[in-house]
């Protein structure tokens, strides 16, 4: 449903490739290849020579896309100015301000219990983490590859969109924070660099954690050149370190107020026609 919504903004020309760990995997070879062959994956197993393969038990090419971030995002400000959407930037918003619309959707993401903060019993409890998602120059021999090394403390590197650069992610050295409550604690040193795109130079990184433990891995990534990263906080049920679940969760809270809750932007069209499901 997503690729149809936003064909435009889907990159098809990237190679994936998923390898599993020797060391320190929750899963095991076998136990992937039965994972996918069970869910009528398609997959082939293969060499990658970009890979340590002292490190590496099973490496796997898979037909999988990615989206252009910025692609997605004109996408949504030309949906937004067609159908006559009322859009407010930066404003604090609590529902009770909103009593003469019909319906109230609240996707305000780590800011989910901000609009019902007088709703008190109708608030959840999330896990919220400050990350860090470097971006990076890579040599020429990753560009257009997508490598995930799972299934554990490890790495991936991903294209950034449709430019030259990589974007990198790290399931231990990307998280500098995190708090399990109703709101996000964000220390002083973030405040001013959380939500405000690609930073340059930050004073706040863990870009070298990042290239010594994907190295081990990648060795063509100690190669890399870091541009800047980008920080925000990524929210998430309490306590699922071990499944990493990322479930869509859309209630009714109340007669006129929706909320939605999710963790991957793949969902968003299934999260839509559950509140359209609401709604009528």
């Amino acid at each position: 449903m997503f690729r149809k919504e936003y064909e435009d903004a889907i990159i098809n020309n990237v190679d994936h490739y998923y390898c599993i760990s020797k060391e320190n995997s929750m899963t095991s070879r076998n136990q992937y290849l039965e994972f996918c062959k069970k869910n009528d994956l398609e997959y082939e197993e293969m060499d990658l020579n970009l890979i340590n393969k002292s490190k590496i038990d099973l490496t796997i090419k898979v037909k999988e896309s990615l989206f252009d971030p910025l692609k997605l995002k004109e996408i949504c400000k030309k949906k937004i100015i067609k159908n006559n959407v009322n859009l407010l930037m930066g404003k604090n918003i609590d529902v009770t301000s909103l009593q003469s619309y019909d319906y109230v959707v609240i996707t305000t993401y780590a800011n989910l219990n901000g609009p019902i903060n007088h709703l008190k019993n109708l608030q959840i409890n999330c896990q919220f983490e400050i990350c860090e998602k470097p971006i990076v120059k890579i040599p020429p021999s990753l560009n257009k590859k997508s490598i995930v090394i799972m299934d554990g403390p490890f790495m991936c590197i991903d294209p950034y969109g449709n430019t030259e650069e990589s974007v990198l992610g790290n399931v231990k050295h990307a998280i500098h924070h995190t708090n399990i409550g109703k709101f996000p604690e964000i220390p002083t040193e973030f405040q001013k660099i959380l939500n405000k795109g690609i930073i340059k130079n930050p004073s706040i990184t863990n870009f070298e954690l990042f290239k010594k433990s994907g190295s081990l891995y990648i060795p063509e990534l100690s190669k890399m050149e870091h541009i800047g990263s980008m920080y925000t906080i990524r929210t998430v049920l309490p306590n699922v370190e071990k499944t990493d679940t990322r479930p869509t969760l859309v209630n009714k809270i109340q007669d006129n107020i929706i909320t939605v809750f999710s963790g991957k932007i793949g969902n968003c069209i299934e999260a839509a026609n559950q509140v359209e499901g609401f709604i009528k």
